[in-house]
């Protein structure tokens, strides 16, 4: 299964150069709504408030997911992720890459699709306490069919307005030695290894791909008629182009089809 990433053309080549692919904490998403449909029955000791709190600070410190799809062709997304169609959309087999690995894979991504709604799931869970909340965080680092309700509705359920995403979504353990988000910047765990980096002020949890993960590179259909842009000259993306072509990576050119709306691949 081919899972699509979009994203700028000098972050296409950092990735296939370093062979690693970034997740992201929830509280770090552009959705700011990221975890709403967690929700607990009130107790006389705890608000649904403050559980959701607890779980979701959690959560947001053990866990981190990549936002994938299943459509290269996706043109607001091209506009939106892929720098105004002059980026790339990466092809990634989930299989060769460990994404649908239930043992390394707190939601692995044929388990992933996100859930489009138009009102806010309101299935409470039980009441529980704080301490069971960091438990069962703490815990968990591997897909568990018993627990996939309460992991799909803190990571699967967005808007209907994101519809158009089609998103997919891999989440993995990120605690390091140090049992933290912030852990150093180089650690192992269950789910693979890491490299901690910071991006725009949040921190982004670089996971090593297994060799060969990298199938396809779709090149944006602005993406050569735009070189200036990228801050590159031609015999320089010329030459990344060609680099990525003997990593094994199979290169697709995007293009408007005749006469419509839609995007295809240039033959």
């Amino acid at each position: 299964m081919i899972i699509f990433k979009y994203m700028s053309f000098m972050t296409a080549d950092k990735v296939i150069e370093n062979n690693s692919i970034g997740f992201s904490s929830l509280e770090d998403l552009n959705d700011p709504f990221e975890g709403a449909a967690l929700c607990y029955e009130a107790s006389e000791e705890l608000t649904s408030n403050v559980q959701f709190n607890a779980h979701f600070n959690n959560l947001s410190r053990k866990f981190a997911l990549l936002s994938a799809t299943r459509n290269p062709l996706n043109s607001l997304m091209w506009s939106h992720y892929g720098d105004d169609h002059r980026g790339v959309v990466l092809g990634i087999d989930a299989n060769v890459a460990g994404f649908n690995d239930t043992e390394c894979c707190l939601i692995p991504s044929n388990y992933g699709d996100v859930i489009y709604t138009n009102q806010i799931p309101r299935n409470r869970f039980p009441t529980t306490s704080i301490e069971k909340i960091r438990d069962s965080v703490t815990c968990h680092s591997t897909f568990m069919d018993k627990d996939y309700s309460l992991y799909k509705n803190s990571f699967l359920y967005k808007s209907m307005e994101w519809a158009y995403e089609e998103e997919v979504r891999v989440v993995k353990n990120i605690s390091g030695d140090e049992r933290t988000r912030y852990a150093k910047n180089f650690f192992e765990n269950e789910s693979g290894n890491w490299k901690k980096e910071q991006f725009q002020g949040r921190p982004l949890f670089c996971y090593q791909l297994p060799k060969e993960s990298i199938k396809y590179a779709f090149l944006g259909a602005k993406t050569y008629k735009n070189i200036s842009r990228l801050d590159v000259d031609k015999l320089d993306y010329d030459s990344r182009i060609q680099s990525w072509k003997d990593r094994g990576v199979i290169i697709k050119n995007v293009r408007q089809a005749n006469d419509s709306w839609n995007l295809e691949v240039k033959s």
